[in-house]
């Protein structure tokens, strides 16, 4: 039997580079897939990479920059950083295209936002100007900081395992699900940890940055790879 092949759509970080953390490929390698790692950026044919990613049996939208905040049709300067519009409009059209097939789909970080921004929500910009803190502890990022509640019966619920401490690496987060996905998680000052929808699960930790302190954090990327 075949390894299913997981599209995991990576962005530019620093600009002049190409950039995915390693424990995105090996918590997926390590769930039985097979990572095909996709870019974006000017020049890259939409439709042909959309193509690829239908190859694919599950796809993965990773962490990485901003989502500009003209896909949730709202102005510029609001505290964004580093967004990558090229980067927005190929995952938009990916998300559209993984749904539509019925593939499984996975959102982490900047994942779970660019699912709510796709599907009718909206976005906090900047949680620390909105008076939310402890959210960016970029040093801390392969230790959980936070606890995280959890819809009983959710995939959010089943995907903790019952590790219910998390890390934090954002500044932004989703203010609205939209029509299509709803929340299913919450960290301990309401920020929303997690949203869902029919095969699609959006994440706002870092699992991937855990896996070698805590296998449970597999669950997320065994959930999409047994899909």
């Amino acid at each position: 039997m075949r390894m299913p092949m997981v599209a995991l759509l990576i962005g530019r970080s620093p600009v002049r580079r190409y950039s995915v953390h390693r424990g995105y490929v090996d918590a997926i390698t390590a769930s039985g897939g097979q990572p095909v790692i996709v870019p974006a950026g000017p020049g890259v044919d939409t439709e042909r990479t959309v193509e690829l990613i239908l190859t694919c049996d599950a796809v993965l939208f990773s962490g990485g920059n901003d989502v500009d905040p003209v896909v949730y049709g709202a102005g510029r300067g609001g505290g964004e950083k580093d967004t990558d519009l090229d980067r927005d409009l190929l995952e938009v059209a990916a998300l559209s295209a993984a749904m539509e097939t019925g593939r499984p789909v996975l959102g982490i970080c900047r994942g779970i936002q660019l699912l709510a921004a796709a599907l009718g929500g909206t976005l906090i910009p900047d949680l620390l100007s909105a008076g939310y803190v402890g959210h960016e502890e970029q040093d801390r990022e392969g230790e959980p900081v936070h606890c995280i509640t959890a819809e009983t019966g959710s995939v959010a619920g089943l995907v903790l395992d019952g590790a219910h401490r998390v890390n934090s690496i954002h500044h932004q987060a989703v203010s609205d699900p939209g029509p299509v996905l709803r929340a299913t998680a919450w960290g301990p000052d309401g920020v929303i940890e997690a949203v869902e929808g029919p095969n699609v699960l959006g994440i706002q930790w870092h699992p991937e940055r855990l896996i070698e302190s805590d296998s449970r954090h597999l669950a997320p990327f065994l959930w999409m790879v047994g899909r």
